[in-house]
């Protein structure tokens, strides 16, 4: 082979790599632009979720206040329904790795470090 043959040989060479390189680093944004865009889903879903309960709770709150007014009095059935809100708050605290850590942790690992399409949410 002369000389001419083998630059030119090199040149498709180093341009094929280049264009490897290329495609790897867009395939790259791709998919780290998917697994964000799971994560922020997920997670504005979970804070629409929770604002809704919140109110929800609240309406309950008063709704068993009002329930509890003639068997134990008004001041008695808010001690209750606030004893019992402490009593959740207790319990989420006591499991709070099983009931909030785990399954964020388990969620955000999923996303971020399977490569199986079918895996994501």
């Amino acid at each position: 082979m002369n000389e001419p043959e083998e630059n030119n040989a090199f040149r498709k060479l180093f341009g094929e790599i280049k264009k490897y390189i290329n495609l790897q680093a867009d395939y790259a944004k791709l998919t780290a632009t998917e697994k964000i865009s799971v994560i922020l889903g997920m997670s504005v879903l979970f804070l629409v979720i929770l604002v809704l309960s919140v109110g929800a709770g609240i309406y309950l709150s008063f709704a068993l206040v009002y329930l509890l007014e003639p068997l134990v009095g008004i001041v008695a059935s808010y001690a209750i329904v606030g004893a019992v809100f402490l009593l959740l708050i207790a319990i989420v605290i006591l499991f709070k790795n099983k009931l909030i850590l785990v399954p964020i942790t388990r969620f955000i690992s999923k996303v971020l470090l399977d490569d199986d399409k079918n895996s994501l949410p």
